[in-house]
């Protein structure tokens, strides 16, 4: 009984505790590779996502850089 209380308080709290590990890793990076250096992976990090998400789309790659390249 009290795991369901546990995970629903989990649940109810989602964005807060989502939001507090973020600053964690984010602090932690800053401590241990500097600012510019989280900054970089973070970019990346971001910037694979973005192509992971065009994968999962099934949107054509190649099609969509020469669409941004303004070469159509």
């Amino acid at each position: 009984m009290e795991n369901h209380l546990f995970l629903e308080w989990i649940i109810t709290h989602r964005g807060k505790i989502l939001g507090a590990l973020a600053g964690l890793l984010f602090s932690l990076s800053v401590i241990f590779w500097g600012f510019f250096k989280t900054l970089f992976i973070i970019v990346f990090v971001f910037l694979g996502y973005l192509v992971g998400k065009q994968l999962d789309d099934r949107v054509d790659i190649k099609d969509r850089i020469l669409r941004f390249l303004g070469e159509r």
